[in-house]
């Protein structure tokens, strides 16, 4: 199984050019594992999948605990993030690796009548089938190495076996 994730543009950006390494969230399904695939849709007003990026960790922390996390590696300012946490204990940060930008977006209405999907609210699990089918419709060579966050260049072999599908 695959996740796409519903992200605000400004955090996409911050994702793609390597500042932001944590998504955070106020829940998380024990489902998602580490190594799952995460597709990135990008909320108003792009509205379409632009990229893709591989779940590498998941730690639930309290608020504070997470604020330290989330202030060097989440690409958040302090007011956002506390406003964003209000009301809970707890978080998580989901750790991102490997993340890419489509070649070509795939638009929200392509998404439903393509695909049958909807815009997740903040994420839905979809099928393998399904984020192959995005990832083509993306133009995601399999061929295709990604960024190592440690340097050099490394091949991410789900995202690769998912493009090839």
């Amino acid at each position: 199984m695959a996740y796409l994730f519903s992200i605000k543009p400004e955090y996409c950006d911050r994702i793609y050019d390597g500042a932001k390494t944590v998504e955070l969230r106020r829940r998380v399904s024990p489902k998602i594992a580490i190594g799952t695939l995460m597709l990135i849709y990008e909320t108003m007003p792009t509205k379409a999948v632009t990229g893709a990026a591989v779940i590498s960790e998941i730690r639930t922390m309290d608020v504070d605990a997470l604020w330290v996390v989330a202030r060097t590696q989440g690409a958040i300012e302090r007011e956002a993030f506390f406003a964003y946490f209000s009301g809970v204990k707890a978080g998580h940060a989901i750790g991102l690796q490997c993340a890419l930008r489509l070649k070509n977006p795939v638009p929200l209405a392509d998404l439903i009548e393509d695909y049958g999907l909807q815009a997740p609210q903040s994420y839905r699990e979809i099928t393998d089938r399904a984020a192959a089918a995005l990832l083509k419709h993306g133009q995601v060579s399999t061929g295709h190495q990604y960024p190592n966050p440690g340097g050099g260049r490394a091949d991410d072999a789900g995202i690769l076996r998912l493009a090839a599908a």
